[in-house]
């Protein structure tokens, strides 16, 4: 039987566990911090941004540029990113077989986007929950509709 991890992730870090066996639980492997990820937008920058005069001749007029993220998104995909090397890497070491991704809805679909083909293709399941305050214990009980611990 291969070994099956259970990444609990969110903004601001992931706990990486591996199941032990039905009935034996959860074993904690790695866990990853992201500070920034619990940091509201003005905490990175306060600038607002840029300004620019109209290209019509002789208007006035100045318009803003519009960011496509903000600084707390970039951060937090960023870390969706790191996750899922740390995955990748573990996958290529074989140190397991199936994943089971849990996180909340924006954050679980930022890290299946970062997933290398290989890597998704290990994933047996996921849920759309926020447990990153749970324990080891309470999260056997919760991953329940998802495996069986």
């Amino acid at each position: 039987m291969s070994k099956t991890w259970i990444v609990v992730g969110h903004d601001a870090g992931a706990r990486i566990f591996e199941r032990r066996g039905i009935g034996k639980g959860l074993e904690l492997v790695d866990e990853l911090d992201n500070p920034g990820g619990r940091d509201r937008d003005g905490d990175f920058d306060a600038d607002r941004p840029g300004r620019s005069f109209r290209r019509n001749a002789g208007d006035p007029r100045r318009s803003a540029f519009s960011r496509a993220e903000s600084p707390r998104e970039r951060v937090v995909a960023d870390f969706a990113r790191r996750v899922a090397h740390t995955l990748g890497q573990a996958r290529t070491e074989q140190r397991f077989g199936q994943l089971v991704l849990v996180a909340p809805p924006r954050f679980l679909g930022l890290l299946r986007a970062s997933l290398d083909s290989p890597t998704a293709r290990s994933v047996i399941g996921s849920l759309d929950k926020d447990f990153a305050a749970h324990g080891e214990a309470e999260l056997a009980v919760r991953l329940a509709e998802v495996i069986a611990i």
